[in-house]
Parts: structure tokens; C-alpha cells; sequence
């Protein structure tokens, strides 16, 4: 049997309204999401991109090759300027571009006259957001944009954990929280250091040892690294050097027995003749051989090198945790876990982990040194000052069993690394930490 036939439709009895002419002028009917071609001249920059103008006349073949593959986007410049009132002198068109500069740069480089963008006035509350995140995700960034970026949007509010979250991966690979803190200590580094990153001379992995250092040393160390020195061994003599100015200086006299130094026991030794002649001073002596350092010597350097660059790890791991975020309930407990397995040094693993939350801005409650801090932690009603409290003594207390460990190391010390490196980017950078974690081939050098 046949199918029913389809009804007719209804043609609708009301009469359409008539508009005035000057109504339909001004109506507006571009919404959100509308995208439209507008002319390169009716948009502008926007206020909040600081990436470096660069790779356009290459963009630009790319598109006149293969075409637009997605349009930019837009806010009108009304409605911009009525939440970012303070950009008004940089905003010199109708509409300002949210992103997409360069892709606009490229059809100015083309000669073309339109472009495809898409109004996003509904955005304009999350502009800075949205322009930084942009930013990390599609660009090819050089760290120190990186770090300025990841400064901007924790001036914005959020924290280490929210925008590894919302970045999620960037063009330089996936993002973690220990990153993004590690960049932003990228901006601490003296002048002529980050001058070095910048202009590509001076590698990230470098600067980032260069960190634990202040800007006089890390002035020198930079010259030790340009000067052909592999940056552990740069900073492990400036480390050394740093012990050495630290230590008492101490004068050896000769005692004459009546409480008085003997004077003669500066001069210089000589010998007699005989026959009263004046005494000829002794033969110079041969300078000795300086010793080359063995290969216990070097473990010694590595094991303390590592040992600086572990306890950053863990500062870094510190200040960027959120410990009332049920997602991180997994790290604690393993840290707390070691802990308390870990042979008792209390008084030490507090004072370490005093320093370190003072350090990061996050002791919460002032004290005058690492006992009255932890007494007055167990006195107070903030959960959460105490669970941070406990989970930096946790850390502490495996990091000083870590570098106090000279043998061979267990379970216990390799499991406190690899929580580092999993949780805070740490990567080990010594031949002897990377032995004792089983990261070198066998028969491999040490």
C-alpha cells in the first residue's frame, strides 16, 4: 500500500511587520559566532600578544599554497574597550583581533584585502586567557615567552596545577605543573643569563642549574659553561668554591712557650755553614703534581650536583602542589608512606622543610625557626597549613636520606627520584645518579 501522502503546509496568516529603512540600517544582526569577512584594515592588534612577529613570510606561502585552514577571531572594539579601558590607545581599528595576528600579518603579506574571522564579543571576559593559551598551544614559543606567559596567568589567578590543565600541550610537547614552575624561575635568572637563553646560546637544561645559584655566581658560571665546561661540573665548582669562601681561615703559629707566637717561625728556614758565614737559604722546593681527581672523586661531585639539583626539584614540587586537591591524594600518600618508613632525623627534615616553604611562600604561619613553626602547625585548626606542613617534612625527609645515601641505593631513594621526576620534571643530569637509577647501558662509561 502506498505511504500517505504528505500534508500541505500551513502558510501562516500573520502579516510580516514592516521595519523602518532606518531600523534595518542599524539593526544588528552579526551574533557571536558568526564568522565574516572583514577588511585587513578594519582590525587591529591585540593588546595582550607579546609573541615575537616572526615566521609570517613563511605562514604566508603556506597559505597561498594550501589556503586559510582556520579563520581568526575578533571582538568589536566597543565592546573590548568597555572591559580593557586602559588599552584604549592601543586599539586603533573597529575590531580587535582575540587571535590569529599572525594569520592576519600573512594576508598583509599577501596583498590580499579581506579576511575570514569570527566574532567572539561573548569571549571578551576571557580575552587575556584566550590569547595567552593560544599562544602556548599553537606556538613555537622560546622558553623565556614561555615563562612570561605562565607569569601572566598566574597573575590572572590561576594556579600551577589549573594551567597545566588548561594548556594541556603545547607545540614544545605536554605540559606538567613542575614546568610551568620551572619556567616561571626562568624570569629570577640574572640578566646576562637570560640574555644567553634568549639569543639561543645558553641551553634551558643549563639554566635552570644556573637557578641555585645567586646573579653574581651565576654570572660566572655562565662563563665556565662558554667556556667549554659541561654545566654539572660548572656548577659543582661553583658550589665548591662557595664552600670553600664559607669555611674559617686558620693561621698556624709557633708557640715559644710563654704564651707568645715566635715571629721566626715565618721566616724562612736556613742553613748553616759552619763557619759563621751567613746562611744560604734551602733550595726552592719542586711544586707538586696536582692530583688528578680519581673516580670516587667524580662520584663525589655527581652525588652533590645531584644532590642541589633534587632539593630544587623538590621546592619546586612543594610550592607548585595543591594539597586540598583530591587528585593529588596519590602523591602525598606515597611521600607521607616514605616517610614514615624512612629511619628517624625529624629535627633535620623540619628545619629542610621550614626553609623550603619559607622559601616558596607558603609557611602560612611566621615563626622564628623550624621548631616553633612545627609546634605551632600541630596547634593550629588549618587543615590544610598541617597537611602542607607534613607533606614538606615527608619530602625532606626523603630528600636528606637521598643525598646522605654514599652506597649504593635502595628502593626507598630510587622511589623518592622517580617521584621527582614524575610529579616535579626532574631529570637526572649525572652519570652517577643515573647509574644508581639504572639509566645506563651496561659496560656503559660511569
Amino acid at each position: 500500500m502506498a505511504g500517505a501522502l504528505p500534508r500541505p503546509k500551513r502558510k501562516s496568516t500573520k502579516s510580516t511587520p514592516e521595519v523602518a529603512p532606518e531600523e534595518v540600517l542599524y539593526t544588528d544582526t552579526d551574533r557571536s559566532g558568526d564568522t565574516l569577512d572583514l577588511e585587513l584594515s578594519s582590525l587591529c592588534p591585540n593588546p595582550f600578544n607579546k609573541r615575537a612577529k616572526k615566521g609570517v613570510p613563511e605562514l604566508a606561502a603556506t597559505i597561498k599554497e594550501v589556503g586559510l585552514l582556520q579563520s581568526i577571531a575578533h571582538i568589536r572594539a566597543d565592546v573590548w574597550l568597555e572591559t580593557y579601558p586602559e588599552t584604549r590607545d592601543q586599539i586603533t581599528a573597529p575590531n580587535v583581533i582575540l587571535f590569529g595576528e599572525h594569520r592576519w600579518l600573512a594576508f598583509q603579506e599577501l596583498g590580499w584585502e579581506t579576511i575570514p574571522s569570527v566574532l567572539r564579543d561573548d569571549k571578551v571576559e576571557d580575552a587575556r586567557l584566550i590569547t595567552l593559551i593560544e599562544n602556548l598551544r599553537r606556538s613555537q614559543l622560546s622558553p623565556l615567552e614561555e615563562a612570561e606567559h605562565y607569569q601572566a596567568l598566574r597573575e590572572a589567578g590561576l594556579s600551577y596545577e589549573q594551567i597545566a590543565e588548561k594548556i594541556g600541550e603545547t607545540a614544545n610537547g605536554a605540559v606538567s605543573k613542575g614546568t610551568v614552575w620551572k619556567r616561571i624561575k626562568l624570569l629570577e635568572l640574572a640578566p646576562a643569563v637570560q640574555q644567553a637563553l634568549r639569543d639561543g646560546s645558553l641551553k634551558v637544561s643549563a639554566a635552570e642549574k644556573a637557578q641555585q645559584l645567586d646573579h653574581d655566581d651565576q654570572e660566572d658560571y655562565l662563563g665556565l659553561v662558554r667556556g667549554g665546561a659541561h654545566p654539572a661540573e660548572a656548577q659543582a665548582q661553583i658550589l665548591a668554591r662557595q664552600r670553600q669562601d664559607e669555611a674559617p681561615e686558620t693561621v698556624s703559629t709557633v708557640s715559644t712557650g710563654n704564651g707568645d707566637a715566635d715571629p721566626a717561625a715565618d721566616k724562612p728556614e736556613t742553613v748553616s755553614t759552619g763557619n759563621g758565614a751567613p746562611a744560604a737559604p734551602p733550595a726552592p722546593r719542586k711544586p707538586k703534581q696536582a692530583k688528578q681527581p680519581s673516580a670516587r672523586d667524580k662520584d663525589e661531585v655527581d652525588r652533590r650536583s645531584a644532590a642541589a639539583a633534587r632539593e630544587a626539584s623538590c621546592r619546586a614540587l612543594l610550592e607548585s602542589t595543591d594539597v586540598t586537591d583530591p587528585a593529588n591524594s596519590d602523591l602525598i600518600l606515597s611521600v607521607l608512606t616514605a616517610a614514615v618508613l624512612a629511619p628517624p632525623q625529624q629535627s633535620a627534615a623540619q628545619q629542610r622543610a621550614f626553609t623550603w616553604l619559607k622559601e616558596t611562600g607558603r609557611h602560612g604561619l611566621d615563626a622564628a625557626d623550624a621548631a616553633s613553626y612545627f609546634a605551632a602547625i600541630q596547634d593550629s585548626d588549618d587543615a590544610t597549613v598541617q597537611r602542607l606542613a607534613a607533606f614538606a617534612a615527608a619530602l625532606a625527609t626523603a630528600e636528606l636520606r637521598t643525598a646522605a645515601r654514599r652506597q649504593s641505593w635502595g628502593s626507598r631513594e630510587r622511589n623518592h627520584v622517580r617521584v621527582l621526576q614524575e610529579h616535579a620534571d626532574y631529570e637526572p643530569q649525572t652519570e652517577w645518579e643515573k647509574a644508581e637509577l639504572g639509566l645506563l647501558a651496561a659496560g656503559g662509561p660511569r
